[in-house]
């Protein structure tokens, strides 16, 4: 995304997700900083929602928080920060183009995107990752009004997940898109998959049958793409044939299969007895 002139704004979340991170914190006196540890909250025994509903609010207040920030350094105010980075941030002053802002997530970073999409207009689309579903709230969905692209691998979803989706996919007059890449895991669209070689990450699930340059690649055009579309980005050598599931590694929609009858319902509740993005496997 940079090479492609975007400035790509990442997040550490500090909602519990995470194996640890830290949060550095500067005292009244100006001078002296602490820092505050936090741990990873554990897995909840039960029904996982009420515990990753909180989490995906506090990460989307942190994306806005992100957005704010951006105006900031566009303006060319004065930022404290506290990771003394040497970088000049004055650098920025009226250097991004913050009509044209998108959320991208993989995972639970899929749901906060979607919740950051239903809380701040400042976003005018966003593409998703192989998005866990489960942490969303449902009185969001028809009030999601943005374009959004899915793009899921072959393994990682179950009917609960993908109907969830499909709630999203029926909006008139919105692009809403959804394909799936085969011969991928939920980890082929991370750097993780490129570690540890074909042999050790088929064994522990971070690498499909697809060559993972193949997969990382289709993400990645069908992404530009997408976002080009809807942030009137013109110019540039965009495959759009891949919104459509054109191509020999693609499925337009999902390989799930779903029951075909009208009431779903049960098809989303079992959701939550399936694996968390973490413990997912082929």
């Amino acid at each position: 995304m940079a090479s492609r002139g975007y400035l790509v704004a990442s997040i550490e979340h500090r909602d519990g997700s995470a194996s640890a991170t830290y949060v550095t914190r500067q005292e009244d006196d100006g001078k002296t900083q602490t820092v505050e540890w936090i741990p990873m909250t554990p897995k909840p025994e039960g029904d996982e929602y009420p515990v990753r509903n909180k989490q995906v609010h506090e990460r989307a207040d942190e994306l806005g928080h992100m957005l704010d920030l951006l105006v900031t350094m566009d303006q060319g105010s004065n930022i404290n920060n506290l990771c003394k980075t040497g970088m000049d941030l004055s650098q920025f002053k009226d250097k991004l183009d913050l009509d044209r802002v998108a959320a991208m997530g993989h995972s639970f970073g899929g749901a906060s995107s979607l919740v950051s999409l239903y809380r701040d207009p400042r976003l005018k689309c966003a593409v998703i990752l192989d998005g866990w579903m489960l942490p969303v709230d449902r009185e969001m969905y028809p009030q999601i009004s943005q374009p959004i692209l899915f793009i899921n691998t072959e393994a990682f979803h179950w009917p609960g997940n993908i109907v969830r989706m499909n709630r999203l996919m029926g909006m008139d007059g919105v692009d809403r898109k959804m394909i799936t890449i085969k011969g991928t895991v939920h980890q082929s669209q991370t750097d993780s998959t490129f570690l540890l070689g074909e042999f050790f990450g088929t064994r522990v699930h971070s690498r499909g049958p697809l060559d993972p340059h193949v997969a990382i690649d289709i993400n990645n055009e069908a992404s530009l793409a997408f976002l080009a579309k809807h942030l009137d980005l013109l110019g540039g050598d965009y495959n759009s044939a891949l919104l459509e599931g054109e191509g020999e590694h693609l499925i337009k929609g999902t390989n799930v299969k779903l029951d075909p009858r009208p009431a779903k319902e049960e098809q989303v509740d079992t959701s939550v007895q399936k694996p968390t993005p973490d413990e997912a496997k082929l």
